[in-house]
């Protein structure tokens, strides 16, 4: 879907459904040549992909050339307030901009996390020994947005959503049931249990090195807008990996300034 440059808030098809405008730094309603009988009312997908384009053979707007423009000034302000209140107030939070005098910097935005967890058929989460990419870890289980049960292929199919918790939700409930006794005791825990989880927290939060979080997520946001994105190859991937390694090991040198406990800015 399309989201606010930066800030990844969705910006709704029905704007372009109320006659919303796409044009690159020059001015050009560029889905004419993508979709020229359904222009900027094609499917998201097709929107999607015609805007990365214009991102990459440099026709994005912006210093870096990494958005697109969102018109919506041309429409009356009083069908604005009717029809689209919603994102003309997120518009004006979160991109600072008057949708009645000026365009929204918009660029292909993702609204649904895939991957995550890998699980089997029952919800069990796996991980990998060895060459054994399927050992169970006892106990441990997820569905939904935080699993991966490779159902989705490349793209997800939105039905998929209840397939996600209709299916593997009531497989893990179902397994679970089978499994376990009711009256069950836990396991023991140690003394000095959720200590390491205390230290790691700390650790990050009196940290001191010279990179800013703000520098560090900017960098990741990049990395997978450019990689990982609408268009993915081996060697988009590939080069994906190296540089969110790289992200990583940058991490290690992060600076927290705010070290509050409530409501934490960085």
């Amino acid at each position: 879907p399309t989201g606010i440059y930066g800030a990844g808030c969705l910006i709704t098809e029905g704007c372009r459904g109320e006659g919303a405008i796409l044009r690159n730094k020059d001015g050009e309603r560029f889905m004419e040549r993508y979709a020229p009988t359904a222009k900027d009312l094609a499917s998201r997908d097709v929107v999607s992909r015609s805007m990365t384009i214009e991102i990459r053979e440099g026709r994005g707007c912006g210093p870096n050339g990494e958005y697109i423009h969102l018109h919506l000034d041309h429409l009356p302000p009083d069908v604005l307030k009717e029809r689209l209140p919603g994102i003309s107030e997120t518009a004006a939070i979160f991109a600072g901009v008057d949708v009645t005098k000026a365009p929204i910097p918009v660029c292909p935005t993702v609204h649904y996390n895939m991957g995550g967890v890998p699980t089997n058929e029952f919800g069990q989460v796996v991980t990998k020994k060895g060459a054994d990419n399927n050992v169970i870890v006892p106990g441990l289980y997820a569905a939904g947005e935080a699993g991966c049960a490779s159902v989705h292929g490349a793209n997800r199919l939105g039905a998929n959503s209840l397939l996600d918790i209709v299916v593997f939700g009531r497989a893990c409930a179902l397994h679970v049931a089978s499994t376990s006794k009711p009256g069950l005791p836990h396991k023991p825990l140690a003394p000095d249990a959720g200590e390491n989880s205390i230290a790691n927290i700390d650790r990050f939060r009196y940290a001191n090195g010279s990179i800013k979080t703000a520098e560090c997520r900017l960098r990741m946001q990049k990395t997978m807008q450019r990689d990982a994105a609408v268009f993915r190859t081996q060697s988009s991937l590939e080069n994906g990996v190296k540089e969110m390694n790289l992200r990583y090991q940058e991490f290690q040198d992060v600076r927290i300034e705010d070290r509050s406990l409530v409501w934490n800015t960085d």
